[in-house]
């Protein structure tokens, strides 16, 4: 994850706000995971769903960034646990997944993509990723989404946008 030097929020609108590092998105690089279900479309985005390996020293190192981080942004909005929705899912086998979106603009999917073997693969695009490949990441948090209301049990949530910005594939 980028070192934060300078951290700014700044209020977009009611609900969200955005988060820079500077003057530039906050940046995760992540070294070699594991993409086991290709492209996904979730609620009408695209979606690649990340695996972390509990095993691997840099995957933890990121992971635990990632959340005091998180715990960071929760003190400064005042959180309290069940309301903070976390980037980071643990399934009930252990296994540890991000799941970003792509941006997008006009139909188009904004990811820059390439692969380690150029040669068999200089022709393929995102929607040619296969089912369970092996890429570095760089991921972005550019925004914090907040519609905590008071008196609303189940839709009282806050969180982070997280996107893929650019995929190195194996």
């Amino acid at each position: 994850m980028d070192n934060i030097k300078t951290l700014k929020i700044d209020q977009k609108n009611e609900n969200y706000y955005g988060l820079k590092n500077g003057r530039f998105n906050i940046k995760i690089k992540i070294p070699y995971v594991l993409c086991p279900f290709g492209l996904d479309k979730d609620y009408n985005h695209y979606v690649l769903k990340f695996e972390l390996q509990k095993s691997n020293s840099k995957h933890q190192h990121i992971l635990e960034e990632i959340k005091n981080f998180e715990e960071k942004i929760k003190d400064y909005f005042k959180v309290q646990e069940n309301e903070w929705k976390s980037i980071i899912h643990e399934r009930e086998n252990g296994n540890i997944f991000l799941e970003p979106k792509i941006k997008h603009l006009r139909n188009k999917l904004l990811i820059d993509i390439s692969y380690e073997d150029k040669q068999s693969n200089y022709l393929k695009t995102i929607y040619d990723l296969e089912k369970n490949k092996n890429m570095d990441v760089i991921l972005e948090i550019p925004t914090l989404w907040d519609f905590r209301k008071d008196n609303e049990e189940n839709i009282n949530k806050i969180g982070f946008c997280l996107n893929v910005n650019k995929i190195h594939v194996y």
